[in-house]
């Protein structure tokens, strides 16, 4: 009986030094981790200095619901912000409802982020 031989990993098609992890849909590159957060972070970049999307000194509120993606979108543009000096004061802004049980463990969730990211909410 012959043995088949084990698919072997890809390496990423950017460094070519790590196991890929994800295949990017946009471009179909094979990437890993490592990569990928920093060609999501220069995308982003990108879009916002292309664009003109802020100017030095603007307030910028995030809405933060305390799930996955105010969360990466807090933690990026805070990031960026330090990483090339926008200038920019971000914050947090959440909405409680007042309905009791509703929203308290997500606005739990953004003060953690707030603490973390050393942002300001409101």
């Amino acid at each position: 009986m012959e043995k088949t031989a084990k698919p072997r990993s890809r390496l990423c098609t950017l460094c070519n030094e790590k196991r890929a992890a994800l295949k990017r849909p946009k471009t179909l590159e094979q990437i890993c981790r490592e990569c990928f957060y920093t060609v999501f972070e220069d995308e982003i970049h990108r879009v916002i200095v292309d664009n003109q999307l802020f100017k030095p000194g603007e307030r910028i509120a995030i809405g933060a619901s305390g799930g996955k993606d105010s969360t990466v979108l807090a933690y990026v543009m805070s990031e960026l912000n330090r990483r090339h000096n926008y200038g920019l004061d971000l914050f947090l802004l959440s909405v409680d409802e007042g309905i009791t049980g509703y929203r308290d463990d997500s606005l739990e969730t953004v003060k953690r982020n707030e603490i973390q990211a050393g942002k300001k909410s409101c």
